[in-house]
């Protein structure tokens, strides 16, 4: 089952109180070096849920493997990105959670967040606590924690009161 949530929330600006996520690329210099081609804030940032301060940074995208290295740099982010990365590809992006106040409840927010992509998804949580919810079960994640997500319907909840930054790495796949 493919569920999509959509990310873009009609013009809605990210909160300044989110977290700004710095991103270095590396390349090669015309005598074979390795430099830093980017250093600066990430920018392609969509807001979920009408919720200023419920936002996905996406940070790289690509459409196939094996990944080719040679050419300039391509965060392959032009445009929106959906939520499930490309079937051979992959996304990076971290998405911060607010608590689940700030936009449960609201009319202009969706009623269910429950989904599933057809992927293979590393998520990490860098700051905060967030409850991985599935059909049968979930558990709280704190700094630190990783979730193997393969395919399977979810949410996340924060139950908390301070933010949940968490990093995802999705790969492009078949569900269940």
């Amino acid at each position: 089952m493919h569920e999509n949530i959509t990310l873009d929330s009609s013009g809605v600006v990210p909160a300044e109180s989110v977290r700004r996520i710095r991103r270095l690329v590396t390349g090669i210099d015309q005598s074979g070096r390795s430099v830093f081609v980017e250093d600066g804030e990430a920018t392609h940032q969509q807001v979920v849920a009408n919720t200023p301060t419920f936002v996905v940074t996406d940070l790289w995208c690509h459409d196939t493997v094996p990944v080719d290295n040679s050419r300039p740099a391509d965060d392959g982010l032009s445009g929106g990105v959906p939520l499930s990365p490309p079937l051979g590809g992959s996304v990076f992006r971290t998405v911060e959670f607010p608590p689940d106040s700030h936009w449960l409840g609201r009319a202009d927010a969706p009623s269910d967040q429950v989904h599933a992509t057809p992927s293979l998804d590393y998520a990490t949580v860098i700051s905060g606590q967030i409850w991985a919810v599935l059909d049968d079960g979930e558990r709280l994640m704190g700094p630190g924690d990783v979730l193997i997500q393969r395919g399977t319907r979810h949410a996340w909840s924060n139950r908390g009161d301070r933010p949940s930054l968490v990093a995802f790495v999705l790969i492009g796949g078949l569900t269940q």
